[in-house]
């Protein structure tokens, strides 16, 4: 690898001049170099944040993976836009990028001197942050009343969990990152909503790629499917993604609860399957989204059927049930 040998000397050089470490890495001229030093450091550093949490309950062990897989990943995504486009953020902008959820590392490239209007996005973020709040609520009282009035343990925790899953995503998904792109566009910065209308999806492509978290949809393009794209085809790339996809899941789910590993993989595994049906009846003259309500239905489908075997029962067990209390 030209020049790659240097540049690795040269990074473990400059690692006494932190906090600048991974936005040096992405200053190589060597994209070899950048690449090896990025997902290498990115690995040990999952490995390193599992270890130093061994005794610490799984919920913490689950924010702090998923913290630093937010930030390895970051530093990946901007290293294949230096790839591809030689503009470097100065590192105030650079950081600014990190303090945002999104993979656009661009978007903090320039400051806009009027700020965009980010209060319609600022109020319905505390709207739904607030039915969060109400969901997990009657999830809570859900599960109390099954078993004060002697429901089906099962049945009550189905209940339970179904109100708990959906507040939590109200909360996290909808609420506070709505605000936060408000709050980041009242700064003059163009940062946009990650999750558009996802009931709205016509099919599993338009849902992954265009209205569920965008910034993972960015992130996988930038860094697992356009590096993979021109050595083993579209098709292949846009699987081995989802493959990807599911990895980073059982980081996040299976990991810290220490079971239920090759589940969320398998559940992207049949998404990746679903994409490929598309694009065969796509081929044919026949996509799935020609009659909207049928594109929704199958969306939801294939959302909804195996979603038990992402969100297994131990990750439910260890980390979701005791935030209201389910045993």
């Amino acid at each position: 690898m030209p020049g790659g040998y240097h540049d690795v000397r040269l990074y473990f050089a400059n690692l006494r001049r932190p906090p600048a470490t991974w936005y040096y890495i992405a200053s190589l001229p060597s994209p070899v170099a950048k690449r090896f030093l990025v997902w290498t450091i990115s690995a040990c550093s999952i490995a390193l944040a599992d270890c130093l949490l061994l005794a610490q309950p799984a919920g913490i062990r689950m924010i702090v993976i998923i913290v630093v897989l937010l930030y390895t990943m970051k530093s990946v995504v901007y290293m294949e836009c230096l790839i591809r486009d030689p503009r470097k953020l100065p590192l105030l902008r650079w950081i600014a990028f990190h303090c945002w959820i999104g993979m656009r590392p661009y978007v903090f490239a320039k400051r806009k001197d009027k700020p965009y209007d980010g209060g319609k996005l600022i109020r319905l973020g505390f709207v739904r942050l607030l039915i969060g709040i109400g969901m997990v609520t009657l999830s809570w009282l859900t599960w109390h009343w099954a078993a004060q009035w002697d429901w089906n343990p099962i049945v009550g925790r189905i209940c339970a969990s179904g109100f708990l899953l959906a507040g939590l995503s109200l909360i996290g998904h909808f609420g506070l990152l709505n605000i936060g792109a408000g709050l980041w566009r009242k700064a003059g910065f163009d940062c946009q909503p990650l999750f558009r209308n996802p009931f709205q999806s016509r099919s599993l492509n338009e849902f992954w790629s265009r209205r569920w978290n965008l910034a993972f949809s960015e992130m996988t393009s930038l860094g697992v499917y356009r590096p993979l794209a021109g050595l083993i085809g579209k098709n292949s790339a846009a699987f081995a993604s989802f493959l990807f996809s599911g990895i980073l899941h059982e980081l996040a789910i299976s990991l810290p609860v220490r079971q239920g590993y090759g589940m969320p993989l398998l559940y992207f595994f049949i998404h990746g399957c679903g994409i490929v049906i598309e694009h065969l009846l796509e081929k044919r003259g026949c996509p799935i989204s020609k009659v909207p309500w049928v594109g929704r239905l199958w969306t939801i489908v294939w959302l909804v059927v195996p979603l038990p075997i992402l969100f297994h029962p131990a990750f439910l067990k260890g980390i979701v049930w005791p935030i209201v209390g389910i045993y």
